[in-house]
């Protein structure tokens, strides 16, 4: 049996949860790829995975997202090719050296793009693209405000909403969060550190916005509804305060909003085939020519994924944690694979 090393989840919950250990090589699937991991970036939910808080991944390794090369495929796969340099949005099991994904998982790289930057864009780039695109629907010139807006998500949140001609207000803790929004592209933004973000937001826009990102769930939901414009859109994409909250149906109503949320884990493989197929058609391009770009915090190898998981928990931290897996960024083809 052919083996890799993997940063495995043994302990959910405990001081150490992950370990790394040496695991089989996944074989793919006929519909699947094996990816040679270059590098990928950490999610909360592999931190909330690592403390207990959801269901460990299936196999036990986390990764929600990667860069790397194509080294085998599927009997049903034409495409991506043995070879090819790939980002994908996976499931799970990118935190070790090989991965197996789904062929319509993959995102074939431009030439040029290092795959460092690659690995940050999958999970991020989906998570912004379907819930402003999709689930909010923005049209040029509507009025988003987006929570968390120096974060991986929410910093592509603001360049996708502003290259798409949405006016852009931002929220952010401190100096140099705020100063990076408005580097990214936010009309206006809001430092949560020292004002009542709600009642600054509604000084921006007193007519209310059409679409709000959010990423703290119920404890912000009725804040977050009544910034709301008639038709607006409040679009969850996170509860890190919180899952259970009352809604007045009737305010709600009378406003005709919505609230909606989404998970990208939840969605079928065939929706994500075809939102990968959209992020490579929309995303890709804009990342070489400039238009769009990931902010990176930190890299660290493998070897030291508990440090990677540290850093992603700090309050200062600024955009997406990358772990590059050592001895693959080189692998150019099959012969490299083992």
């Amino acid at each position: 049996m052919t083996t890799m090393p993997a940063a495995v989840l043994v302990d959910p919950g405990g001081a150490q949860p992950l370990r790394i250990q040496r695991v089989a090589v996944p074989e793919p699937g006929p519909t699947e790829v094996l990816i040679a991991v270059a590098a990928f970036g950490i999610n909360n939910a592999e931190i909330l995975q690592c403390r207990g808080v959801m269901p460990a991944p299936p196999g036990g390794i986390p990764g929600l997202e990667c860069a790397g090369t194509v080294v085998a495929v599927g009997s049903a796969v034409s495409a991506p090719k043995v070879g090819d340099r790939v980002a994908a949005l996976t499931r799970a099991g990118t935190y070790a050296e090989y991965v197996a994904v789904p062929a319509g998982a993959c995102l074939v790289l431009p030439d040029g793009l290092d795959p460092v930057i690659a690995g940050a864009v999958p999970e991020a780039a989906a998570t912004a693209w379907w819930n402003l695109v999709h689930r909010g629907r923005l049209r040029s010139g509507e009025r988003v405000l987006i929570h968390g807006a120096a974060g991986g998500v929410g910093s592509l949140a603001v360049q996708l909403a502003r290259t798409r001609g949405a006016l852009v207000t931002g929220t952010a803790r401190g100096a140099a969060k705020t100063a990076l929004c408005t580097e990214l592209g936010a009309h206006r933004v809001i430092d949560y550190a020292g004002t009542d973000v709600f009642e600054a937001a509604r000084r921006c826009e007193p007519g209310g916005y059409d679409i709000i990102l959010d990423n703290q769930g119920a404890s912000t939901l009725d804040a977050n509804i009544g910034l709301l414009a008639p038709q607006g859109r409040l679009v969850i994409v996170g509860v890190a305060g919180g899952s259970q909250a009352q809604i007045d149906l009737g305010s709600l109503m009378a406003a005709g909003a919505e609230v909606s949320s989404s998970s990208l884990g939840r969605l079928p493989d065939e929706t994500r085939a075809a939102l990968c197929a959209e992020l490579a058609a929309e995303v890709l391009p804009a990342l070489v020519a400039g238009r769009l770009r990931p902010v990176l915090d930190t890299t660290f190898g493998l070897e030291r994924i508990a440090d990677a998981h540290r850093r992603f928990t700090e309050p200062d931290r600024v955009g997406k944690v990358v772990v590059t897996v050592p001895g693959c960024i080189s692998k150019t083809d099959v012969e490299q694979r083992i």
